[in-house]
């Protein structure tokens, strides 16, 4: 009897539920299409946020709310004002007329158009008189990061995308509280995403020391936090003098050890030594103050003249959605359609824009020999198989795809015909170049690339080439795979 009635209830019930959470569905899209729509951005990605709401109402509707809204203009705005005051303290507290910044003499037409596209879109000089040392092992990347903060005499500045709490974070953060205990001044800045597992136990030390910390952009609420603004920079300042960047984040796995499931990994790091040191420590002290609003009074921190170090002349290039230049991505295209013999390029995370398709598609089809180099295996698997979705247009075109075997190669960098070279925290994906904080070194210098030329032959012989005959004949579960990642590609 019960029964009955409580099915005769459901029964009644059923429909008008229906109704509702049809009307809730559609409020929900109606209600956020317009936010889709305004975002004005290509229409690849406009629509499969679109078909995301409609056909995943749920999951569509909160993975726009934590990835797709365009919270970036407020931000931005903020970063963009701040920027400019630090440009103006940082000017007047150094001599910009001093011998470390020459005009630059480049031979290469390429060099010559590729340092001053970077200029146009910075704000930023490249400087002559640098050591530039490729650092592409792990355990010597650590050695000199740590080398250097020991002999620290005045200050250390870092900032991480990624720091893990394992025996390598600690020894890295044992390195700053020691320096700090000398009396050296030590700023650590710390994505709020990429270290939001990192706890107060891990920091505690550092303060206690006397350190600085601060958290760009900390992730307080996933819904109400611009989950997009991730800061992906790697930069270590020692003295003004001394400076590391590259694509090496601090956690045991970049040291050499294993993932799972992914196996070893490899990574590419500049240490700089010279003027473009201070480049990089405008580049911290900006991050640093949209982080903190914590006024650096810059005249200690930027030495008035830099002794010269070597002969690499470097340009630091930053890229953000505070600049809407897209620096880094225009310098990758500059690179690969204004080389005439060969190009080079290492990325762990490949899902590219439609200009740098073409570009590579052409540069490859005018004689360029292209190699671009990718891991076989990722920590993201749809990244993975979004990228692959791209090899048939490339193989066809005449690019040489390799896929890096034992593990993940992690390296962000580019090498243009033998002598001008890229090495950063950019990816050659979308969300690098238009969503991320990222930071790469423009680097004229004839050891630095040949250098980088031997670190990405020492990766090919650990590759395996995708023949185009082969690919083509793949199976159609992997068809399958990478169609159904190149969908929300615009997405990532």
């Amino acid at each position: 009897m019960l029964g009955t009635m409580l099915g005769e209830r459901l029964h009644e019930i059923w429909p008008l539920a229906l109704r509702l959470a049809g009307m809730a569905h559609w409020a929900v899209v109606l209600g956020l299409a317009p936010l889709v729509l305004l975002r004005r951005k290509e229409p690849s990605a406009t629509i499969a946020w679109l078909l995301s709401l409609v056909f995943l109402p749920a999951l569509g509707a909160l993975l726009f709310l934590l990835f797709g809204r365009d919270r970036v203009r407020l931000p931005a705005r903020r970063k963009r004002a701040l920027d400019a005051i630090v440009r103006t303290q940082v000017a007047s507290a150094r001599d910009e007329s001093s011998g470390a910044y020459v005009p630059i003499a480049l031979e290469s037409p390429l060099e010559r158009a590729l340092f001053q596209v970077g200029a146009r879109l910075t704000h930023q000089r490249a400087t002559s008189g640098n050591a530039v040392q490729v650092l592409a092992d792990g355990a010597a990347t650590y050695d000199a990061i740590g080398a250097a903060i020991d002999a620290a005499r005045h200050h250390v500045h870092a900032q991480y995308y990624l720091i893990r709490d394992d025996a390598t974070g600690r020894w890295f953060r044992d390195r700053l509280v020691a320096a700090a205990r000398r009396g050296v001044a030590v700023r650590l800045l710390m994505d709020g995403f990429g270290c939001f597992g990192l706890g107060a136990s891990w920091t505690r030390p550092l303060r206690q020391a006397g350190a600085r910390t601060a958290t760009f952009l900390p992730m307080r609420s996933v819904l109400l936090q611009p989950v997009n603004l991730r800061n992906h920079r790697k930069i270590v300042v020692v003295d003004g003098e001394t400076a590391f960047t590259g694509g090496f984040n601090v956690g045991d796995e970049y040291r050499g050890g294993q993932m799972a499931g992914v196996g070893g990994w490899r990574d590419v790091h500049i240490r700089i030594e010279g003027p473009a040191a201070a480049e990089l420590q405008r580049v911290f002290f900006q991050d640093w103050a949209f982080a903190t609003a914590e006024p650096i009074d810059p005249a200690t921190y930027f030495p008035a003249a830099v002794r010269p170090r070597g002969d690499a002349t470097v340009a630091i290039v930053p890229s953000g959605p505070d600049t809407r230049t897209e620096a880094i991505h225009r310098l990758f295209f500059g690179a690969i359609v204004g080389a005439t013999r060969e190009v080079l390029v290492t990325t762990p995370y490949f899902v590219p824009t439609e200009a740098l398709m073409v570009a590579m598609e052409v540069a490859a089809m005018r004689g360029v020999r292209l190699k671009l180099l990718l891991p076989a295996r990722s920590n993201h698997r749809v990244t993975l198989h979004a990228g692959r979705s791209f090899y048939t247009r490339l193989l066809d075109a005449g690019v040489e795809v390799l896929e890096y075997q034992p593990g993940i190669v992690h390296a962000k960098t580019l090498v243009a015909d033998g002598h001008v070279s890229l090495v950063g925290s950019a990816n050659m994906d979308m969300r690098s170049f238009r969503l991320n904080f990222e930071i790469h070194a423009l680097v004229h210098d004839a050891r630095a690339a040949a250098s980088l030329c031997a670190t990405f032959e020492g990766y090919e012989r650990e590759a395996r080439a995708v023949e185009p005959a082969a690919w083509h004949r793949r199976p159609w579960a992997a068809h399958l795979k990478e169609g159904s990642a190149r969908l929300v590609s615009p997405l990532l």
